[in-house]
């Protein structure tokens, strides 16, 4: 896949996100169909948290949301039109990566694999699928980071 970054001037995180950019470009472009676009957006708390209550019901900011716009199973995805979008939270992605002992750095890789598998189709609703999707992230993330710190990522 191909990501189309995007982060609003002032947000928390852009600079080190915008600096993440070649890597988890890499890193997309590990995933199938090659060429598909999927936007990738950095924003604050406030909007995650509108985003979070929109179209999840939920009361707050999370780290992450996935929006997944096509069936890609069977329908190929047109190369001048995202296949979905993922939306960041830096404050949430830092507090949390901070919580596990991990590097900002490593945290987003896994958010950023987790939410392109959800753009494949995969979900974690039920233990059976949850490892499946685990296994996969896995997978993806043994290029970018040692058994070391895919343990603590994976605790």
């Amino acid at each position: 896949m191909k990501i189309i970054p995007s982060s609003r001037h002032g947000v928390n995180g852009a600079m080190e996100f915008n600096a993440l950019v070649p890597l988890m470009c890499e890193v997309a472009s590990r995933f199938t169909p090659k060429e598909a676009p999927v936007e990738l957006n950095l924003v604050g708390e406030r909007r995650m948290a509108e985003l979070n209550r929109a179209y999840r019901g939920r009361r707050g900011a999370t780290e992450i949301l996935t929006f997944d716009y096509t069936d890609t199973k069977t329908t190929p995805p047109d190369p001048g039109n995202p296949i979905g979008e993922i939306y960041l939270c830096w404050r949430k992605i830092t507090g949390n990566a901070r919580a596990k002992g991990v590097s900002n750095r490593d945290y987003l890789l896994r958010l950023l694999v987790h939410g392109l598998c959800h753009l494949q189709g995969y979900q974690h609703g039920d233990e059976i699928s949850a490892a499946r999707m685990e296994a996969i992230e896995k997978n993806h993330l043994s290029s970018f980071l040692s058994k070391r710190r895919m343990a603590l990522l994976f605790t």
